[in-house]
């Protein structure tokens, strides 16, 4: 372990995460990381309480000790005790940072005091080490400071008269302190580390769970506009062209006229029940009440009416029930591809045919009209049927010429 190893800073505040250890605020059940010597700052006051107690009676009752010496040590405790109050207790509370260690530099000597006076008080080089190692932030430091003061209590103990051996005891004693004070320092600097990794992982989780909301959030407008495109705006075209066409006839032709009214409102109706199902986050309402294969009868009875052209719509294969998402990618075609031979191709005839295959879906639509040139031609309408296609892991192709009339193929997997 590295010498200057910083030991846990008492005061120091993680942003919230969720750990073991913790403290709860009382406003909305924050979770804060707070460090381990505050959350074991009471017991640590107790420890010391007592052991000084302990020392104060142990002081009392040495018969080996002057009375001088038994007076001087209790004074020397009792002091320590006074001096441990408005600093290393006030320094736990948050109160400042400044008082621990002007709390070390006045408890040391209090400490060699004691020790000088009645060695067996020793008792509270525990409590006075584990105070060091908690107060003093760098690990050198530290150890520099628990040296000194066994140091002090071996010249102590020789000047009382004892051997140069004590040195021996006291050496593995500081070393021993020194080894428990680094390994307790890297138990508390890795637990922080670790606070610190689940806070980042924490704001990590947020941050992507935030990026997929508005992904989602995006993707669900794209859909919408993809679905008002495809039913709404294609409805309400139709409506216009028809209330046009009714507008051109009324006086000329009113039978005409009231044809193309009556389309016009059984347009409006479709479009409000797409409304309403676009509302409820529904099926495509052509697909609520029928099979694909009705919709799409449907959509070619209707263009047919509309137009005034030949439409018509075959089914090859083994009709059956497609996952929903597929049905709909299909509907939507359809509706995308006459609503464009609606609006463009001025086409007579127009073929819609569905194949169900072993593996594959297959719709073409087919007409005879003016053609484009696919290559620069690709609005919104078409590239919304790609997109759609490669959603349930299809695809699209166009094939149409100037003159030569257009085909719309799409093939998904079943």
């Amino acid at each position: 372990m590295p010498a200057d190893l910083p030991l846990a800073d008492p005061f120091r505040r993680l942003t919230p995460v969720t750990v073991d250890a913790v403290g709860r605020s009382e406003a909305g059940g924050v979770e804060t990381e707070t460090h381990f010597w505050e959350r074991t700052a009471r017991g640590w006051h107790v420890v010391f309480v007592a052991l000084l107690l302990i020392s104060i009676g142990v002081a009392l009752n040495d018969n080996d000790a002057s009375s001088r010496a038994k007076t001087g040590a209790v004074l020397v405790l009792v002091g320590w005790g006074a001096w441990y109050l408005p600093t290393w207790a006030r320094f736990w509370a948050g109160r400042g940072r400044w008082l621990g260690p002007i709390y070390v530099a006045g408890m040391v000597p209090l400490c060699l005091a004691a020790l000088s006076l009645l060695p067996s008080t020793s008792i509270m080089l525990f409590v006075a080490i584990a105070q060091i190692y908690a107060t003093i932030d760098r690990l050198r430091y530290a150890t520099a400071v628990v040296v000194l003061l066994f140091t002090g209590f071996g010249l102590a103990l020789l000047v009382r008269g004892a051997g140069a051996e004590v040195f021996v005891g006291l050496g593995f004693s500081a070393l021993f302190s020194a080894v428990l004070g680094a390994w307790i320092g890297g138990i508390i600097s890795q637990s922080q580390q670790r606070a610190e990794w689940i806070m980042q992982l924490r704001d990590t989780r947020e941050q992507l769970a935030e990026v997929s909301h508005e992904r989602g959030m995006l993707a669900e407008r794209e859909r919408l506009s993809g679905d008002i495109h495809d039913t709404l705006a294609q409805g309400f075209t139709s409506i216009v062209m028809l209330l046009e066409a009714a507008d051109a006839e009324i006086g000329a032709d009113d039978v005409a006229a009231r044809r193309h009214l009556t389309l016009a409102r059984s347009t409006a109706r479709e479009n409000l029940a797409e409304a309403r199902t676009l509302v409820a986050a529904l099926s495509p309402a052509g697909l609520a009440d029928g099979s694909l294969i009705d919709a799409l009868h449907r959509l070619a009875g209707r263009c047919a009416d509309e137009l005034q052209l030949h439409a018509a719509m075959s089914v090859t294969g083994d009709p059956r029930r497609l996952p929903s998402a597929t049905e709909v990618v299909l509907l939507r075609a359809a509706q995308e591809s006459l609503a464009n031979v609606r609006k463009h191709a001025g086409a007579a005839h127009v073929d819609v045919h569905l194949d169900y295959g072993a593996e594959t879906a297959r719709l073409s639509v087919r007409d005879d009209g003016c053609g484009f040139a696919p290559a620069g031609a690709e609005g919104f309408g078409l590239a919304g049927m790609r997109a759609r296609a490669e959603q349930v892991g299809g695809c699209l192709r166009v094939d149409s010429a100037v003159g030569g009339g257009t085909t719309i193929e799409l093939r998904v997997p079943v």
